[in-house]
């Protein structure tokens, strides 16, 4: 029985990643606008990438700012910078995005970025008309705890598309992790970024481009 349905991340995946010092100066800006004047290196840390939710309300503990407050400075910057990295060509699609337009299947976008930004992404770069769905984040601080690994971007993506069976691509190992939690194969990118890491939990295929993901829902046919 074959795959009835394709579901992508979208950073790493579909799209560059955008640059992670520009990320930082981003976070660093939130956590002054939240009131932490000359955030330590560590603290912009915890609220750049790959966030624990228990650390944004550590921080705000430590500074007595309220986490919440403080998370939607943290996305509103992001957002800010990321509108602007998708137009001025430093957040683009990679060239194998173009097998995507071979894909009959229903197609979704699931990611750990906030909605409105994979959203502006997919529209600017003309691939929304692609995409049956996206599921990602709201920009509110309890949006965290409903991230991959956590399966619920995904599930609900396959509710949303009246899927059962998909394949599911993704660049990290929080992706193989939420696929696996989800019950769905997983196919694991690999980039210029991850070329070289080394996973703890398997994934049902290791694949260098989105033409041998395409090529993957074919055999399955």
């Amino acid at each position: 029985m074959g795959y009835d349905g394709l579901l992508l991340d979208h950073d790493g995946v579909i799209v560059t990643l955008a640059d992670r010092a520009a990320i930082d100066r981003a976070a660093g800006a939130a956590l002054e606008a939240a009131g932490i004047d000359d955030p330590d290196p560590a603290d912009v840390d915890a609220i750049s990438i790959g966030v624990d939710p228990a650390d944004v309300r550590q921080l705000g503990r430590t500074h007595d700012v309220d986490p919440a407050t403080l998370w939607r400075h943290r996305d509103d910057r992001i957002e800010t910078l990321l509108r602007a990295a998708t137009r001025d060509g430093r957040k683009q699609p990679y060239e194998d995005v173009d097998a995507l337009a071979g894909v009959d299947l229903p197609l979704g976008v699931v990611s750990n970025n906030q909605t409105r930004i994979v959203d502006d992404v997919l529209t600017y770069h003309g691939l929304a008309a692609l995409v049956g769905t996206v599921r990602a984040r709201d920009p509110t601080l309890a949006s965290l705890d409903r991230k991959k690994p956590e399966p619920d971007y995904l599930t609900a993506a396959m509710t949303d598309l009246g899927i059962d069976r998909p394949l599911y691509v993704g660049d990290s190992e929080s992706d193989v992790e939420a696929a696996r939690r989800a019950g769905v194969d997983v196919a694991f990118l690999r980039r210029q970024h991850n070329a070289d890491r080394s996973l703890a939990v398997e994934p049902t295929y290791d694949v260098a481009s989105l033409h041998t993901v395409v090529e993957r829902l074919c055999e399955a046919d």
